[in-house]
């Protein structure tokens, strides 16, 4: 059963689901103005490094706020059930990280926050895949989300193998963080549509 749409004021949390198309957009009109800047072999973190690095620093820190604000949108649409805690819990930890990665731009800690960041969201797909496994509402969205998280982890190995031999880093790096984006807006779209993520029924297991 589809529930009505959400109510006006669950909308601009919902909305925070579309920050990473704004997050891609703003890397690559900076990525275009930037002298230099290779967008096909150079990684998003490169941009810190050129002249407009306050851009890209601002760019990290928006869209880790937006992250953590769709973290409190996906704990109001699960309700209840299994995950309904620690689904958001790592999208917030996801969020903190990109958000460290405007503050941080020197290694290590840049590359901890970007290994928080993405094994964050890693964890996001799989629990996701978890929780709506047996919901014919999301028929289709376990497998969807088990495949978004595998192309994340190809692209990902692509862009560290890349990084060492020379080749399309940074593309393989955008294509990751593209992939995920797309999980975000499709779902984010299905939600505003008034599709439900609460427990259909008791055959849910408690949250944890």
């Amino acid at each position: 059963m589809t529930r009505h749409a959400p109510q006006s004021r669950s909308i601009p949390l919902l909305l925070t689901g579309y920050g990473g198309l704004l997050f891609m957009a703003i890397y690559v009109a900076v990525g275009f103005l930037a002298p230099q800047y290779d967008s096909i072999r150079d990684a998003i973190s490169a941009l810190e490094f050129t002249p407009l690095r306050l851009a890209q620093q601002i760019n990290f820190v928006q869209f880790g706020i937006l992250v953590c604000l769709f973290a409190w949108a996906l704990r109001r649409e699960l309700e209840s059930g299994w995950g309904v805690r620690s689904i958001p819990f790592f999208q917030l930890v996801s969020g903190i990280a990109i958000i460290g990665d405007g503050f941080f731009i020197y290694w290590p800690m840049h590359m901890i926050c970007d290994l928080i960041a993405f094994n964050a969201s890693l964890c996001v797909l799989f629990l996701f895949a978890w929780r709506v496994r047996h919901d014919a509402r999301w028929r289709g969205w376990a497998a969807g989300s088990i495949l978004t998280a595998a192309a994340m982890m190809f692209f990902l190995f692509c862009f560290g193998m890349f990084q060492h031999i020379g080749g399309p880093a940074g593309l393989m790096e955008k294509l990751a963080t593209a992939a995920r984006t797309l999980w975000s807006v499709v779902l984010v779209s299905r939600l505003l549509r008034g599709a439900s993520l609460a427990p259909a029924g008791a055959s849910l297991t408690q949250a944890f």
